[in-house]
């Protein structure tokens, strides 16, 4: 009888706490199961947190639930008992903060290092966590690492050093098949729910100061308020913003129209409902917004970051981050120009097309089976 390859995929960060890693790991998941070899099986560990994940009830899964809250010693700890129980092969972290040592060989996937690159955004003990007492052990104990993007690989290179750089790869994100162009009858149905305009520009993220939405604000205070369009604000509660402060401040009321947090199921119409999106971010792992709207057909006017300029490959409108008369000027064009809106259509759904969580799920099983004991 031949023996089984295990895989263990730690999904304990899969919570709303960490929206971009529970995107990725949902997605991952999903697409990865029905790839899996005759002789591979798949051992999956929850937090008691976890959304509930229907696609994991299957013949070659095996869940397992941690009783601490993820980020806990506890629940590190319990990972390790997981991890020597289940034997497995293979251990895939898909955060940086996760048990030092395991059993079996890690594979880390790195989204970025934004408490080392930007330590302002972040505590000390957050970055001393980081740098010293887990973060750095755990990239020098795997085996493969994982980078979402170049610029993560690249940046963490300059926190952890040249090395790791031998035994990494770069696996990019996918996107969803549900972010297509919706109907006219979607659209309308998602304007009517979020009271929005015909036309509008639309940011989703959340309100954290690297998301620099404060720009963007300032940005819209320097333009006629006659003939600008207005800008919704989606995927964070308005009530307990600092931003609703600003845009008093800067006299925008009713310029700004307050989606807060919208239903997965609700973003491929909003984002095929407005005019562009605006992601003026100072710091970002990937920036799922920016590839979900291109796909949606909507063109993405984004900040200079290396990593949006990767994966939006010159196919969306760059713009300095903190320049507030360049945001102004864009926005400008992107509002009266017909011409220029079909071209950047036309080319982010050209270019969100390459994106595929089947092809993430392939290239990641691929990065597994490199590890896998010769027979």
């Amino acid at each position: 009888m031949n023996r089984k390859h295990t895989i263990l995929i730690d999904a304990r960060a899969a919570t709303r706490a960490h929206l971009g890693i529970k995107r990725y790991v949902r997605s991952l998941l999903e697409a990865l199961i029905p790839e899996l070899a005759e002789d591979e099986v798949l051992h999956v560990m929850l937090s008691p947190e976890a959304e509930e994940m229907p696609f994991l009830v299957h013949p070659k899964v095996t869940c397992h639930l941690t009783s601490a809250p993820f980020g806990t010693f506890k629940s590190h700890y319990q990972a390790f008992k997981i991890a020597l129980s289940v034997k497995a092969d293979i251990y895939h972290a898909p955060y940086i903060l996760t048990p030092v040592s395991v059993p079996g060989k890690m594979v880390l996937t790195i989204h970025d290092v934004i408490p080392l690159s930007h330590p302002q955004y972040s505590s000390y003990w957050m970055r001393f966590l980081w740098k010293y007492l887990i973060g750095r052990r755990v990239v020098r104990h795997s085996r493969k690492i994982i980078g979402v993007s170049n610029a993560a690989l690249k940046a963490c290179e300059e926190e952890f050093g040249a090395r790791i750089m031998n035994r990494s790869t770069v696996i990019y994100h996918g996107i969803a098949s549900n972010f297509t162009p919706q109907s006219e009858e979607a659209v309308e149905a998602v304007r009517l729910k979020f009271g929005l305009p015909e036309r509008f520009f639309l940011y989703v993220g959340s309100d954290l100061p690297h998301k620099n939405v404060s720009t963007v604000l300032q940005a819209m205070a320097l333009m006629d308020p006659t003939s600008s369009l207005p800008l919704a604000l989606a995927g964070f509660s308005p009530e307990k913003s600092e931003l609703k402060d600003e845009v008093e401040d800067l006299h925008l009321d009713d310029r700004i129209i307050w989606v807060g947090e919208v239903p997965e199921e609700d973003l491929p119409a909003l984002y095929t409902a407005a005019r562009a999106l605006v992601f003026p971010s100072l710091a970002e792992s990937f920036g799922f917004p920016v590839l979900e709207s291109m796909a949606c057909g909507t063109p993405v006017l984004c900040s200079s970051l290396s990593v949006l300029k990767e994966i939006t490959g010159g196919n969306a409108k760059i713009v300095s981050a903190r320049e507030q008369r360049e945001w102004m000027h864009a926005m400008d064009l992107a509002s009266v120009s017909l011409e220029w809106h079909e071209a950047f259509q036309a080319k982010a759904l050209a270019w969100a097309s390459r994106f595929s969580w089947k092809t993430t799920a392939r290239s990641t099983l691929n990065v597994y089976r490199s590890l896998y004991r010769k027979k």
